[in-house]
C-alpha cells in the first residue's frame, strides 16, 4: 500500500463515513461474543485506529497489533500504542494459542494466493482452540477500480472463496455476509467510471459534511439489519469464524502464555 494511503487513513479514520459505518457493522456482527478478558490481535492494523476502537468498544485491556509498514509505526506512536510490532502477516511473531480473538480488516486481498493462505494459517495458529476470527475483505474481482490500484489489491474475493480459504486452514464459519449493500449500485458506477478514465485515485478522501452523514446513515442502517439477516451481495465480505476445537487430549497439551506477547515498537 502506498505511504500516502496510511497518511490519509490516519487523517480520516475517525470521521469518514466508510470507516465509521464499517465499525458499526463490525460491532453488530461480533455482538456480545467479545469478553472483557479477551486477548486481541489485529492483523494488518494499519495506523492503529481499529485497535484503539476495539479496545474501547469492548473494554479490553490486552490488545496487540502487527503491520508491515514502518510508516505505520509512526502513527502507532502518535496514538500511544506500544503493544504493536512491525511484522509480515504471514509470519506472525507470536506463539501458538495466545489470543482469544483475531481481527483482520481488508488485508489478505493485497496478498497472492499462497501468502493469503499462509496468513490465514498463521491467524489460526495464534488463536486459542475455539477462538474467534473476524475478517473483512473487498468483494468481487470484477469490481476492481482505481482505488484497487492505489491500495495494491491482488484479488477481491467472493464469499464462497473466502469461506473455502478459511475452512482449508482450520476455521469453521459462524456468521458470514456481504455488506455495503445499499450503496452497491453507486459503488459499481464509480468503479466502472474509474476503469474507463484510467484513474488510480484512492477512495479514501474527505466528503462534504452532508454527504458524509448521509452515507454513514446507510451503513448504520445496514448494521441494524445485519443483526437479523445476511445480505446476498455487497461491496465487502464479513466473516466471523471459529478455530476448530481440539479433542480434549490435544487441547490440554496447549501452553497458554499469560505474558504480553507483542513487541513494543518503542
Amino acid at each position: 500500500m502506498r505511504d500516502e494511503e496510511y497518511r490519509a487513513m490516519f487523517d480520516l479514520e475517525e470521521r469518514l463515513w466508510w470507516y465509521r459505518g464499517m465499525r458499526s457493522i463490525t460491532a453488530s456482527l461480533l455482538g456480545q461474543d467479545v469478553l472483557e478478558s479477551a486477548r486481541l490481535l489485529d492483523v494488518g492494523c494499519g495506523t492503529g485506529y481499529s485497535l484503539v476502537w476495539l479496545r474501547d468498544q469492548y473494554n479490553l485491556s490486552r490488545v496487540y497489533g502487527v503491520d508491515l509498514s514502518e510508516l505505520a509505526a509512526e502513527f502507532w506512536r502518535a496514538r500511544n500504542l506500544d503493544t504493536v510490532a512491525i511484522s509480515a502477516v504471514d509470519k506472525l511473531p507470536f506463539g501458538e494459542g495466545e489470543f482469544d480473538l483475531v481481527t483482520c480488516f481488508d488485508v489478505i486481498y493485497q496478498l497472492d494466493d499462497e501468502r493469503a493462505s499462509e496468513a490465514v494459517s498463521e491467524m489460526n495458529r495464534v488463536l486459542k482452540s475455539g477462538g474467534l476470527l473476524f475478517i473483512r475483505e473487498p468483494a468481487y474481482q470484477w469490481m476492481r477500480g482505481g482505488h484497487d490500484v492505489a491500495v495494491g489489491t491482488y484479488r477481491r474475493y467472493t464469499l464462497g472463496e473466502l469461506r473455502r480459504l478459511l475452512q482449508a486452514r482450520g476455521f469453521m464459519a459462524k456468521r458470514y455476509t456481504y455488506a455495503n449493500t445499499l450503496l452497491f449500485a453507486a459503488a459499481l458506477f464509480h468503479r466502472v467510471l474509474s476503469r474507463i478514465t484510467g484513474s488510480t485515485e484512492s477512495d479514501v478522501k474527505p466528503a462534504a459534511t452532508w454527504l458524509n452523514t448521509l452515507l454513514e446513515t446507510f451503513l448504520k442502517l445496514e448494521a441494524r439489519v445485519l443483526k437479523r439477516i445476511s445480505f446476498p451481495f455487497g461491496l465487502s465480505l464479513m466473516v466471523v469464524a471459529q478455530k476448530k476445537s481440539l479433542p480434549k487430549a490435544d487441547a490440554s497439551s496447549l501452553l497458554y502464555n499469560q505474558e504480553a506477547p507483542a513487541r513494543s515498537t518503542n
